[in-house]
């Protein structure tokens, strides 16, 4: 049987959610029915692990990250370079992941191999009114632009979905939700210590720790996470916050800390390869994230059965339980986040009873298995093998009006 060329764009391999979910779906998808391919710009902290398949790895050198208008000609010279990857690939699907490669990526697919069925996912919409109400307006409109030659939505989180629906992104256009995915049976280094791991970062064994997996970039939001560390160590001494992560912002959250006189329990790491270690030391895990469409990081505190609290944004209330296994605060509202970490830190029942229900909570829906077979079925809906054509790909007409299939589906949504 002819396998399906899948060729996956993603503007750079940075350590986050887009990426993670790229690796494992390239490294587990079915090989015997389908053949992935990655088209990405260099620099990422990820490229050393694509290093080795230079056959199904295509490093695109004017692909670059931030969207700015000193880039435009850098961004002209991408989407050849991605036209060129596409005449060569000839995939029967280009699925586009991240906001720069999904429009580029897109839009060359479109011109120069409009054979290829589109898919689209959102890792959370990548633009928010924070940011500036032009730009918001600008960006919603490029993506309604993009959708019109795009098969299939893919978002993360509903409210990402809901949220796209009411900006007119996508309409009639087929939209599924599959989850980002994790594995939920983590598994520490054999001779791994809590004790050493604390005393690396000159944290005392007894003292609380709360952790922050993000990056120093605008919509993660690093300066609420350090104002509220400041409101809970004015009381609560023996707490140490760690943030990891670089970004345009870290030099300004340093000198921040250092204002505050709290550098010594207020740490920023950089990127980390630890993850895992963090939250085994980790007693609360943090998110202040101003725009998340579901967070591989929040995910792993699941695995490891670290109770969070959160900013309510985007899927954020598709993985907490408010109550039960972390708390939800408002966006912005820095005083009743610092309070409930003060809380969870302060009474270790209430922690202990939250890392229970973390354990009896199903996230079946959220594990890396179920994302994979998602998106090979998906994959199959689109180019699906037929007897008539001796298994070979049969491309069909592109239906504007996409209809429920599935009973309890609601809003054009499948899971």
């Amino acid at each position: 049987m002819e396998k399906t060329k899948i060729l996956y764009f993603i503007t750079r391999m940075d350590q986050g959610g887009a990426q993670a979910s790229v690796l494992t779906t390239i490294k587990t998808i079915n090989k015997q029915q389908f053949e992935a391919f990655l088209a990405t710009g260099i620099g990422g902290r990820l490229d050393n692990k694509l290093q080795h398949d230079k056959q199904h790895v295509y490093f695109l050198s004017a692909l670059k990250h931030d969207i700015r208008f000193k880039y435009v000609f850098h961004d002209f010279f991408a989407f050849l370079q991605m036209g060129r990857v596409l005449r060569k690939v000839k995939p029967d699907i280009v699925h586009t992941n991240s906001p720069k490669a999904g429009v580029l990526g897109r839009l060359a697919a479109r011109v120069f191999w409009r054979k290829a069925k589109v898919v689209h996912t959102f890792h959370g919409l990548g633009f928010a009114k924070e940011q500036g109400e032009k730009q918001f307006k600008f960006f919603v409109s490029v993506e309604k632009f993009c959708a019109k030659f795009t098969q299939v939505l893919v978002f993360v989180s509903r409210k990402n979905a809901q949220e796209a629906k009411e900006l007119g992104i996508g309409r009639g256009v087929r939209t599924e939700i599959i989850r980002a995915g994790v594995n939920f049976n983590p598994i520490l280094p054999l001779k791994f210590d809590v004790v050493a791991k604390k005393a690396s970062f000159n944290i005392p064994a007894n003292a609380k720790v709360v952790l922050a997996l993000a990056n120093c970039k605008p919509l993660k939001n690093p300066l609420h996470f350090v104002f509220a560390a400041y409101k809970v160590l004015n009381q609560m001494k023996n707490v140490y916050f760690i943030f990891t992560g670089e970004g345009p912002l870290k030099e300004q959250v340093s000198h921040l800390v250092e204002n505050l006189n709290i550098e010594k329990h207020v740490l920023f790491p950089g990127w980390r390869n630890d993850a895992l270690e963090l939250l085994a030391i980790a007693d609360v895990y943090a998110s202040v994230s101003l725009r998340e469409g579901l967070p591989m990081s929040l995910l792993e505190a699941m695995s490891m059965r670290v109770p969070a609290v959160c900013y309510d944004v985007d899927g954020i209330s598709e993985v907490i339980t408010n109550n039960k296994t972390g708390f939800l605060v408002r966006p912005k509202d820095i005083d009743k986040f610092a309070e409930k970490l003060k809380v969870l830190l302060r009474h270790n029942a209430l922690r202990e009873r939250f890392e229970n229900a973390i354990d009896h909570r199903d996230f079946s829906e959220f594990t890396a298995n179920t994302m994979v077979k998602k998106q090979e079925r998906l994959y199959r809906s689109l180019v699906p093998p037929t007897k008539k054509n001796k298994g070979r790909r049969r491309f069909f007409r592109r239906y504007r009006n996409f209809k429920k299939s599935t009973k309890g589906a609601s809003n054009g949504l499948r899971d």
